[in-house]
């Protein structure tokens, strides 16, 4: 009969710890399904709440025009209260605010700012007025859907057990679509399920809700797969994003993350 040595019972160990955090994600995550529901009418937002969002449009400074609108959709379900949600395709308006092409250079760079005025839910329009937390175009979104581990490469063909990471390295660990979020030291920074990825509760207006994450960390923040030194700012309801080398352009399903600031 063989000996257990010491690598063994480590990594018998840490599969304990990570299954016992999966297993306290999984109950998490079923509990807030049962609890929560869908907003039946449109209230504003309160600060802090976050929208993940897909543009719907190509937008590329020194095209698109001063005051053109354009509109962005939530991409999952978005808690807006400690029992109460947003579900999937909530439409956010936006309005370019500057579209300049730039020369090139440090002195005059390529500028495109805009700032979102409008939510609209199932018939009801708010006010809303937004920063960006993050933003991640197309390719940068779609390697958070690429698995990490256990793929059909290793026999798994469903997406609902796959482990992902998220924007800025956050990893999920899916069993049935529910799982962890977990960041790079394997603390658990929040939760999965079907319907979206969410940060552990914070509180907001009193009460603790989870935020809205889409493809997105829990620490992501600026630009993720843009041109090197393009640079994002965002304060006052306005997001500004500038390139000193090439031309801004936003394209279409690139995709934001939004923190509610206040109402306009």
């Amino acid at each position: 009969m063989g000996t257990i040595g010491t690598s063994d019972v480590k990594y018998a160990g840490l599969s304990a710890i990570l299954m016992s955090v999966l297993l306290c994600g999984l109950a998490e995550a079923a509990g807030a399904q049962q609890q929560s529901k869908a907003v039946a009418e449109l209230q504003p937002l309160h600060a802090g709440i976050t929208l993940p969002v897909q543009i719907g449009r190509t937008l590329s400074a020194g095209k698109v025009k001063t005051g053109a609108v354009f509109f962005v959709t939530t991409t999952q379900r978005v808690p807006v209260s400690a029992d109460a949600y947003l579900d999937r395709g909530a439409k956010v308006r936006g309005e370019v605010v500057t579209s300049d092409a730039g020369d090139g250079t440090a002195l005059h760079p390529s500028v495109l700012t805009a700032r979102f005025t409008q939510l609209s839910y199932r018939g009801k329009t708010v006010p809303i007025e937004t920063r960006a937390i993050a933003a991640a175009n197309i390719m940068a979104v779609d390697s958070t859907f690429i698995p990490t581990t256990g793929g059909p490469d290793r026999g798994n063909a469903s997406e609902a057990n796959w482990n992902t990471q998220q924007v800025g390295g956050d990893q999920v660990n899916r069993s049935g679509w529910v799982g962890v979020v977990s960041d790079n030291v394997m603390r658990k920074v929040g939760y999965a399920d079907y319907y979206g990825v969410y940060s552990l509760p914070v509180k907001i207006d009193g009460a603790m809700v989870p935020r809205a994450m889409g493809v997105f960390s829990t620490t992501a923040t600026g630009l993720y797969g843009y041109d090197h030194g393009a640079q994002m700012e965002s304060s006052r309801g306005l997001i500004t994003i500038t390139n000193p080398q090439k031309r801004v352009v936003i394209r279409n399903h690139d995709q934001l993350l939004l923190e509610v600031v206040g109402m306009r």
